[in-house]
């Protein structure tokens, strides 16, 4: 059951946003990752939740999971603990992550929530359905995220703070 949360964390950041670049848009000294000492976060609402360990390297966040195999993301604050997620993969992706207490919370906006209009209006590249975007510019994704109030704001992951590994 675990499984399937390391999919929506690593998958969400990986496969699922449908906010892209080719190359990261964010620099390295954006970053600031919020985890002072390693930090583990387990699943919330699984059957068999699976235990993350979050901890600072460098200007990332480096990601282990239940398998210990280790990812890196850029965490850029935009205020109130929140972040806009880089993920550094083969193709960047782009997530928000939200700090409440013990809690973390992943969410992923959707291209299709926001108009052609505003999208154009920055200069975001995407289909007609607006299932996926391309972005080339950090200012893209800021403006977009800082906005983003959808009704349709459901989160793709919730972890909570635990004291020690299993």
């Amino acid at each position: 059951m675990w499984r399937l949360g390391v999919l929506v964390l690593v998958l969400a950041l990986v496969l699922a946003g449908c906010f892209r670049s080719e190359d990261p848009v964010f620099e390295d000294s954006r970053g600031d990752c919020p985890f002072n000492s390693a930090a583990i976060y387990q699943e919330m609402d699984e059957g068999n939740p699976g235990r993350f360990v979050f901890e600072t390297d460098g200007a990332s966040c480096k990601i282990t999971n239940p398998d210990g195999a280790a990812s890196h993301a850029l965490f850029v604050p935009i205020g109130r603990e929140w972040w806009i997620v880089q993920g550094e993969e083969a193709r960047t992706t782009y997530a928000l992550m939200h700090r409440s207490g013990d809690r973390l919370v992943q969410y992923m906006p959707r291209c299709q929530e926001f108009s052609a209009r505003r999208l154009s209006s920055l200069g975001v590249q995407f289909d007609e359905d607006r299932a996926n975007c391309t972005v080339t510019e950090a200012r893209q994704v800021e403006t977009l995220f800082r906005g983003w109030r959808s009704p349709l704001r459901r989160a793709m992951g919730a972890y909570r703070l635990v004291d020690e590994p299993s």
